[in-house]
């Protein structure tokens, strides 16, 4: 209990103990052993009549800074409260203002220390902490495009000062790096979680600056994809130099598996007996099926163990554990077989998320419909799957050749309608009656 609330409580009752001053309704007691300048601490209170009934109410020490001008003027505000009936008119009223005007206090110091942190700093104490939690390559991503583009052009900012201006800043100097579309568009999106998490915590309001600056377009969606000795090649060099990435990649190239997907894979979500393996906690939150080929038993099956723990991953690493990343191997492989030499297109390369492409490209290309396709990828909306459509044997080439002729087809039709309309009119322009 504070010497405050003690002094408030035994108020009246320990009257022996206080003292009076020279000015009416002010009093003090000395602390027993507590010296303050040349005399023992003194701590303050004064006393006011309230509907004919005594009311004590503390001030504080003199080590505290009070004083007895200090009691006076909190004296004299009550009773000018009293006499015209505006403000605190009693002790506890004059209390419970001050620790409401104690608590705006404290607000408007938080508030203003919040509209003072910068990006950095909002980063160190608040994001970061939190982004440890995602994956480890997402970890490492977002300290990379941290560290090379945000902080030197945005670090010393205060959050909330952060506008438009700034990010077309920052997003001309990712273009004057020559850094593609792609990169700016996930440094902004970095921007935008940080943001996100600091509107969350009343940092900042209002929309993310990000939503009102001109990008430049995204298209990231891969055109290349394997052909069946391409693949063969890849598939036989992954196998020499590593048989978990050439599962791996069995599994992609013949059900379509993402690389996350395919960590995320353990024993309980494999039935080799109704040939479906359970696909959770994909891209877009929801559960599919991938259908097992005999090419994928072979590699589930030589994987299998007696006495195998149904929670344990299918391709785990070495201590264990669920995977991250694709192993260096994939990248040596492709770099071994020249599939990449001479390619700059990044969308041209050949990485791990090739073989989920080839996956769609081959289906396609021997005639399965494009929504079967979506369902096998687990795509949310058909129109992702429509960058294959022109993969489909002569499909949607007959359907463009179909308009062959329909140029005189239509003008026949207009000098029909002409004649009859002449005809029944005696002249005068065709109605169109399409």
């Amino acid at each position: 209990m504070t010497e405050g609330k003690r002094t408030q409580e035994d108020g009246l009752k320990a009257d022996r103990a206080w003292k009076k001053t020279k000015q009416p309704g002010i009093e003090y007691r000395e602390h027993p052993t507590r010296r303050y300048g040349p005399g023992p601490d003194r701590y303050f209170r004064i006393r006011i009549k309230v509907d004919g009934r005594d009311r004590a109410m503390g001030i504080g020490w003199a080590s505290e800074g009070k004083t007895v001008d200090d009691a006076a003027a909190r004296l004299v505000a009550l009773r000018d409260a009293r006499r015209t009936g505006e403000g605190a008119r009693t002790p506890e009223e004059l209390r419970e203002t001050n620790r409401a005007e104690a608590e705006a206090k404290r607000a408007r110091a938080v508030t203003a220390e919040k509209a003072a942190t910068t990006l950095s700093g909002f980063w160190e104490k608040n994001y970061w902490p939190s982004a440890q939690t995602k994956t480890a390559r997402t970890v490492e991503t977002e300290l990379r495009y941290y560290g090379k583009w945000l902080a030197p052009v945005l670090g010393d900012v205060p959050l909330s000062k952060i506008g438009p201006d700034h990010i077309e800043e920052l997003v001309a100097s990712l273009v004057k790096a020559g850094k593609t579309a792609g990169t700016v568009s996930k440094v902004t999106g970095l921007f935008g979680a940080v943001w996100s998490r600091a509107k969350l915590k009343d940092y900042v309001s209002g929309d993310c600056p990000v939503q009102r600056v001109a990008r430049p377009k995204v298209d990231n969606r891969r055109v290349r994809f394997l052909t069946p000795a391409e693949a063969t090649a890849l598939l036989d060099g992954l196998r020499e130099r590593s048989e978990s990435v050439y599962g791996e990649a069995v599994l992609s190239l013949f059900g379509g598996l993402r690389a996350g997907e395919v960590f995320n894979l353990t024993w309980a979500d494999v039935n080799l007996a109704q040939g479906t393996l359970t696909l959770r906690d994909t891209k877009n939150g929801k559960t599919r099926f991938a259908y097992v080929t005999p090419e994928m038993r072979t590699v589930l099956e030589s994987r299998m163990k007696d006495g195998q723990e149904p929670s344990g991953h299918v391709f785990p690493t070495k201590s264990g554990t669920r995977k991250e990343y694709v192993s260096g191997s994939f990248d040596r492989t492709v770099a071994a077989l020249g599939l990449n030499k001479g390619v700059t297109d990044a969308r041209q390369k050949v990485v791990f998320h090739t073989l989920r492409h080839t996956f769609a490209s081959w289906l396609v290309q021997r005639g399965v419909p494009l929504y079967e396709v979506a369902t096998l990828l687990g795509h949310g909306s058909i129109a992702m799957t429509t960058r294959y459509a022109h993969l489909a044997p002569g499909s949607v080439k007959a359907a463009a050749m179909s308009l062959t002729g329909a140029l005189d087809v239509k003008t026949a039709r207009v000098h029909e309608l002409h004649g009859r309309f002449r005809k029944a009119s005696g002249g005068g322009e065709p109605v169109d009656e399409d």
